[in-house]
């Protein structure tokens, strides 16, 4: 990585951390490591490992790419035992059920749905 993207990244744990609510400490101490760790990660000094990366996607409920600079969107990570919740249910649903089901999801939260209907009217 350059020294841009290690700026970016420092920035982003940086932000993420203070969103989050955790002292420097505290984070450390979820992420079984010294504060002085996260220190130099916030300071662009250290680039944290992919491990560590992805375990602070998990405290901070990002995305690794909005840690890593690739995305800009702040919450692109979705709750991976709530897709498998949705998928489990899927699998004990007709495929009448099912559709029935995503109709009520995209009337319900149109906002939500939004690009997704742009993209079928493009079919159209």
């Amino acid at each position: 990585m350059t020294k841009f993207d290690n700026l970016l990244v420092a920035e982003r744990i940086k932000i993420c951390r203070k969103n989050s609510g955790y002292s420097q400490e505290e984070l450390a101490n979820l992420l079984g490591m010294k504060r002085t760790n996260i220190a130099n990660y916030e300071a662009g000094r250290i680039i944290p490992p992919g491990n560590i990366i992805v375990a602070m996607s998990d405290i901070f409920r990002v995305s690794t790419d909005y840690i890593l600079g690739l995305s800009e969107s702040f919450n692109d990570k979705v709750d991976s035992e709530e897709l498998k919740i949705i998928q489990r249910a899927k699998t004990k649903m007709s495929d009448d059920d099912w559709e029935r089901a995503m109709k009520i999801l995209k009337l319900s939260f149109v906002e939500a749905f939004d690009d997704e209907l742009e993209d079928e009217d493009e079919d159209i």
